[in-house]
């Protein structure tokens, strides 16, 4: 009996150090991916649909939503875990390549036929790419929840498992929106003028259904001081996925937004606020992945200065614009002690690392730290049979104070004290075998070679540029005139697919331009 006993406590000893994982049943009628199945530990995940942009192409909003003709159906799937565990993705296509990105995870697969094998030890958010990134598993391993949740209270608005037809949801000061694992909630969420309020879940915000202007976005946020958003997953903004205006002490962790494909559908939209933390995200989204912006209707007491914004261990996958953007809309005295650090971009199309400088404002003390840039998509760049090579599309990085039709000021501003530190840029994907072509891309939209061409120009080229360089994909930099310059720009520690630059052509740049240094 000693002995039994004996046992018994070793086994449940074992038990408790082994991995623990928590997967949510998808609601009675959401449509499952045709494309992957998963299971986590023999356990099996549900793999759910999200409309995506198929090719970067764009134009100002022409009254009418974007064809669907541009889209395709991309996967994904969400459970919780701690420990390691082990992942197995059956694929309904035949497997000839596998890109896992970002690349920097290292998460090495191994392909049998038509299946995937891979080990987790720590929460990630990434993506497994079979034949190329149009087919697509984003993958959001969670980490366990930690807390305790009153359902009960008045102050909690919760949503359970299943589908839930919301509309609008409202929070005052002191309440708390949980959606939990399982749940499907259609709607947005808005706060105004309130305090101390929480976000928090794992299941699914969805705004398919609500039409442009028909909302404002998915997580409004106006005037509200100490909040949190954690944990869930937006699918299909309508513009705008989230936007805090005028807002302090807020902190957004573990988000993960995708099936972005509508005109506008920027990810997230720093709007004239301060303190400021977004870490532990994934965004997908087809306009901007995060902005950090001034707008005219924002600049009130105490919001004239944009400070202390931090964005930390993050994945960016931009399928049109820019990864990570500072401006256009710049209407505030300044910018500064804004960073973004331990960030990857799997996948961006014109430019990685964006200061556009439109309007008065001073930018400044910029901290770009610690980032991995993989290969621009390319694959798009062609109406019909006519080739298109902006000037400044795949670029790590652009700085430009220049006016367009988005100003609201009819003076410039500045820009100044911009640090870009341990910047690695790989030109390729990393494949466990060869690439297979991509099918010619055939637009159904009415859009002229001419039309595009002034769009990409006014939007992504700033100004006479001398530009030399022998890479692919590096930096330009466009002051306005002696008076609104860019200044002291360091560039520390870049790395172009695992060789170190220190070449000054690397960087193109007008005569508005001083004090820059590469080492």
């Amino acid at each position: 009996m000693r002995n039994l006993s004996f046992f018994i406590l070793v086994l449940a000893a074992c038990n408790s150090f082994g991995p623990r994982i928590k997967t949510y049943p998808a609601p009675k009628g959401e449509p499952r991916s045709v494309d992957f199945q998963m299971t986590v530990n023999e356990q099996p995940v549900f793999v759910y649909q999200a409309r995506v942009s198929k090719y970067p192409v764009n134009q100002l909003y022409p009254g009418y939503q974007r064809p669907i003709s541009q889209t395709e159906i991309a996967s994904f799937a969400y459970f919780d875990f701690e420990g390691e565990v082990t992942l197995r993705i059956t694929s309904a296509s035949e497997i000839k390549t596998v890109n896992i990105s970002p690349r920097e995870f290292g998460i090495v697969p191994v392909v049998k036929g038509n299946t995937i094998e891979l080990k987790l030890s720590e929460p990630l958010q990434f993506s497994i790419e079979v034949n190329g990134y149009h087919h697509a598993l984003h993958i959001f391993a969670n980490p366990l929840e930690t807390g305790q949740l009153d359902k009960d209270d008045p102050k909690v608005h919760y949503f359970g498992p299943g589908i839930h037809e919301a509309g609008k949801i409202n929070i005052e000061s002191g309440e708390t929106v949980y959606i939990d694992g399982g749940a499907v909630v259609y709607g947005y969420i808005s706060s105004e003028n309130a305090r101390d309020i929480r976000i928090a879940g794992r299941g699914i915000l969805d705004a398919s259904k609500i039409e442009r202007k028909e909302a404002p976005a998915m997580i409004s946020l106006k005037k509200v001081i100490n909040a949190s958003v954690n944990g869930i997953i937006l699918r299909d903004s309508h513009e705008w996925a989230i936007i805090p205006f005028n807002c302090d002490s807020v902190v957004f962790d573990n988000l993960k937004l995708i099936g972005f494909w509508r005109y506008n559908s920027d990810g997230v939209d720093i709007v004239s606020c301060k303190n400021i933390q977004f870490k532990n995200s994934f965004i997908r989204s087809f306009d901007d992945n995060f902005v950090v912006r001034g707008t005219r209707r924002g600049y009130t007491e105490p919001y004239t200065i944009i400070e202390n914004i931090t964005v930390d261990n993050c994945v960016f996958w931009n399928d049109w614009g820019r990864a990570i953007e500072i401006g256009c809309s710049v209407v505030i005295d300044t910018i500064k002690n804004v960073t973004f650090s331990n960030c990857q971009i799997p996948h961006f199309t014109a430019v990685a690392l964006d200061i556009q400088n439109c309007d008065r404002g001073y930018i400044k003390d910029i901290q770009f730290e610690d980032i991995a840039i993989e290969g621009f998509i390319s694959d798009s760049l062609t109406i019909g049979s006519n080739p298109i090579v902006p000037r400044a599309w795949g670029k790590i990085a652009v700085l430009g104070i220049y006016s367009t039709f988005y100003s609201a000021d009819t003076v410039q501003g500045n820009i100044s004290d911009i640090y870009f530190n341990n910047i690695r840029y790989y030109s390729s994907p990393k494949l466990t075998d060869s690439l297979v072509a991509f099918e010619p891309v055939i637009f159904d939209k009415n859009i002229t070679l001419k039309d595009y061409d002034e769009f990409i120009r006014d939007n992504i080229y700033f100004g006479d540029i001398e530009f030399n360089t022998t890479h692919d994909a590096m930096f330009y930099f466009s002051g306005f005139d002696s008076i609104h310059q860019i200044k002291n720009v360091f560039i520390k520690d870049l790395f172009v697919d695992g060789k170190k630059v220190t070449d000054p052509g690397t960087v193109g740049k007008n005569e508005f331009v001083q004090n820059i240094s590469i080492d």
